[in-house]
C-alpha cells in the first residue's frame, strides 16, 4: 500500500507485487481520469482507510466514487473480466416502465450512450465521460479501463461491461464493477461538464465531458487539527479563504517551521500517522516543538472547522497535548504541538524489553491520567468532545511517563443537550464500540469503549486483535477469567506478581465494565476516575461480556450501512472453500444484479 500510495501520489494510478515462496500479494489502485490529483488522493486515501474490513481475506476490491483499489494473490493485471467477481447494480426504474414509446426510447438512448462511450475511452486513453441527448431522456455515462490492461483487453471488458449493463433499462442509473474496468450511466448528470474541453462527437449528441472536481478540502488533524481551506463559490465564482487572523498567537510562518525541522529532514521524523509525518523541530526561542506535516482526509464541517479549532485550540489539561499554533500560508499546512519526548504508550508497552517495562505503578498511572483526559474532554471544558481514536499509539508519554492524548483528527464537538448524533464510521477497528460501528450513533460512550480495550491492553499487555477470536481474544480471556474469579491471572506476566492484587481486580473489572456491548451500561468517564480514586467506592459487577468487533465484520452484517464506498469486495477462504461476498450499498430493494 504504501508504494501504491507514492505512486498515486504522482501519476493518480499504480501497480506493484511482492513474491516470495510463501506470500505472493498483487496490487492496483486507479483513480478515474476526470479526478484532479488531490481528488486521487482523497479518494484513494478513504479506499486505504477502509481496506483493514476486508482482512483477512486472500483478496479485496474496493469501488469507490473516482477511484479503486485491488489486492490479490495472484497476477490479475491483464485481467479483463471475472465471471465469478464482476458486477452490475441497476438502480430503480424510470417512468419509461409503463410507456412502450418511451421504453423503446430510453433503450436506443442507452445503447447509442453505451456504445458511444465504449468507443471514445477506447480512443481517449482508456477512459470517456458523455452525454447522451434524447428528446425526452439524456443519459450519462463514464467508462474507465485500468492501465495495466492493453487496448485489447480494455475493448474486452467495456465491451462485456456495457452488454450487462444495457439489461438495466429502464433502470433509472446503472454500474457495472468488473475486473478491469468501471462504467457507469445516470439519468442525472453525475460528473462536471469542463467549459474548457467540450467536444461533440459526431452528429449524435454525445458531449465529452472532462471533470474538474471542486475541491473541498479538509484534513482534520491532531489535538486542534488545522487546514487552510479555499471553496469556488458555486454562485458567483468567487474564491474565499478561511485562514486564522495574521495576529493570532496560533499563526507560524511556514518558513520558520521549515528551517525549524531542517527542512523536513527524515533524521527530525519522530513518527508517520494517517494524517501526516511528524517531525522535530527546535523554534528561533529554542522551544522544542512536534510539527506534523499535514495530508489529505475525508470532506466535512468545513462551515464549522475554524470555529472548532479556535475552541479545542483553548483547552490545555495535564492529560491532553496542547497545540501551539499552526501554519496556512506555504504550500502544504503544518500544525505544532508541544513535543512529548517518551513518544508513544504502543512503543513501549508493546515492546518486550526486560530493561525497560513499564511497572504496576506506571501502568495505574497512565490508566488514570487518560482516564482523567478523557473526563476533562467529556464535559470539564465546558463542551462535550469525542475523541473518537483512543488508542495506545493515540497516548503520548512526557519525561515523566504522564500520558497525554493526542490526534484530535476524528475529534467531535457535540451539543450537551443532544442523547447522540449520527455520522460516518471513522477510528480503528478493535477500539470501535458497537453501536458505532453498526449504527453510526457517536455518544461520549464511544470513547468509554475504546478506553477499556485501552485499560485491559495496558493491565496485560497485550494488544487486542480485531481478528481474534474465542480463546485467542484479550477481551474473551479476561471475561472468562472474570467469571472464573480468577481475573488477575490476566495481569501482564512481565511483573512477576509484583502488583497489588486488589488494585489489579479493580482495573480489569472497570475494564469490562467499559467494554460492554449496551452503551447504556457503561459508566461515564467521571465514574471511571472516581472508581479509580476513591478505595470506597463500590465497583459495579458487568451485566455482559465484552463487545467483540469481529463479530460484525461478517457478510451478512450491517456494518457497512454508514460506509461511503459503491462496492467492496472480500474473498476469503472457508474450510478449503473460496467464498467471495460484494457488499452493495443503499436500499437493496432499488436494486438489481446481474452476474
Amino acid at each position: 500500500m504504501d508504494s501504491l500510495q507514492k505512486q498515486v501520489g504522482s501519476r493518480n494510478w499504480g501497480c506493484d507485487f511482492i513474491t516470495s515462496p510463501l506470500l505472493q500479494i498483487y496490487g492496483l489502485a486507479q483513480c478515474h481520469d476526470d479526478l484532479s490529483s488531490l481528488d486521487c488522493k482523497i479518494c484513494f486515501f478513504q479506499g486505504r482507510v477502509k481496506l483493514p474490513r476486508c482482512l483477512p481475506a486472500t483478496s479485496a476490491r474496493i469501488y469507490l466514487n473516482g477511484c479503486f483499489i485491488r489486492y490479490d494473490k495472484y497476477n490479475f493485471f491483464h485481467e479483463a473480466i471475472d465471471p465469478m467477481n464482476d458486477a452490475v447494480v441497476c438502480g430503480e426504474p424510470t417512468n419509461a416502465l409503463t410507456d412502450n414509446f418511451l421504453h423503446m426510447e430510453f433503450k436506443q438512448r442507452l445503447a447509442v450512450a453505451i456504445q458511444n462511450v465504449t468507443a471514445m475511452a477506447l480512443g481517449n486513453g482508456k477512459f470517456a465521460a458523455a452525454e447522451a441527448k434524447g428528446r425526452i431522456f439524456s443519459i450519462y455515462a463514464l467508462a474507465q479501463c485500468w492501465n495495466t490492461l492493453d487496448k485489447d483487453e480494455c475493448r474486452k471488458c467495456l465491451v462485456k461491461a456495457g452488454s450487462k449493463l444495457s439489461q438495466c433499462a429502464p433502470g433509472s442509473e446503472g454500474s457495472a464493477f468488473f475486473a478491469g474496468c468501471y462504467m457507469k450511466y445516470s439519468t442525472h448528470h453525475f460528473f462536471k461538464e469542463s467549459v474548457e474541453s467540450k467536444a461533440r462527437y459526431d452528429n449524435t449528441g454525445i458531449v465529452v465531458a472532462v471533470t474538474l472536481s471542486t475541491v473541498v478540502f479538509v484534513v482534520l488533524a491532531s489535538f486542534g487539527a488545522f487546514i487552510g481551506y479555499e471553496r469556488l463559490s458555486k454562485r458567483k465564482g468567487d474564491k474565499t479563504n478561511l485562514r486564522l487572523s495574521p495576529n493570532s498567537s496560533l499563526n507560524f510562518t511556514y518558513e520558520v517551521l521549515e528551517k525549524a525541522t531542517e527542512y523536513f529532514d527524515d533524521s527530525r521524523k519522530l513518527g508517520q500517522g494517517g494524517a501526516g509525518s511528524v517531525f522535530k523541530g527546535t523554534l528561533p526561542d529554542g522551544r522544542t516543538v512536534a510539527v506534523k506535516r499535514l495530508v489529505y482526509s475525508t470532506r466535512q464541517w468545513v462551515d464549522q472547522f475554524f470555529n472548532e479549532v479556535n475552541l479545542i485550540s483553548g483547552i490545555q489539561h495535564k492529560n491532553l497535548v496542547i497545540l501551539l499554533g499552526c501554519s496556512i500560508e506555504g504550500p502544504e499546512s503544518l500544525l505544532v504541538y508541544e513535543y512529548v519526548p517518551n513518544r508513544s504508550l504502543d512503543q513501549i508497552l508493546f515492546i518486550k524489553n526486560t530493561l525497560h517495562i513499564l511497572n504496576w505503578q506506571q501502568r495505574f498511572n497512565i490508566i488514570l491520567g487518560t482516564a482523567r483526559g478523557l473526563a476533562y474532554l467529556h464535559g470539564g471544558c465546558g463542551v462535550t468532545i469525542i475523541h473518537r481514536d483512543i488508542k495506545t499509539s493515540n497516548i503520548l508519554l512526557d519525561e515523566k511517563l504522564t500520558p497525554k492524548i493526542a490526534d484530535f483528527g476524528l475529534a467531535r464537538c457535540v451539543a450537551t443537550d443532544n442523547t447522540h448524533i449520527s455520522t460516518g464510521i471513522a477510528g480503528t477497528l478493535g477500539y470501535m464500540a458497537p453501536e458505532y460501528l453498526v449504527r453510526g450513533q457517536l455518544t461520549e460512550k464511544v470513547d468509554v469503549y475504546g478506553f477499556g480495550v485501552l485499560l485491559l491492553e495496558i493491565a496485560t499487555g497485550k494488544k487486542n486483535s480485531v481478528f481474534s477470536q474465542g480463546s485467542s481474544s484479550i477481551l474473551h480471556s479476561v471475561w472468562k477469567h472474570y467469571k472464573a474469579n480468577t481475573i488477575t491471572d490476566m495481569v501482564d506476566p512481565g511483573l512477576r506478581g509484583m502488583f497489588s492484587q486488589k488494585q489489579a481486580e479493580k482495573v480489569l473489572q472497570i475494564g469490562l465494565l467499559c467494554t460492554q456491548a449496551s452503551s447504556r451500561l457503561r459508566p461515564s468517564m467521571n465514574g471511571v476516575v472516581q472508581m479509580l480514586t476513591d478505595a470506597q467506592c463500590q465497583i459495579p459487577s458487568p451485566k455482559q461480556p465484552p463487545f467483540l468487533n469481529a463479530s460484525v465484520l461478517s457478510p451478512d452484517g450491517n456494518a457497512d450501512s454508514c460506509i461511503t464506498e459503491v462496492s467492496l469486495t472480500c474473498n476469503s477462504v472457508v474450510n478449503q472453500q473460496t467464498t467471495s461476498h460484494v457488499t452493495l450499498l443503499g436500499d437493496p430493494s432499488k436494486f438489481r444484479r446481474y452476474r
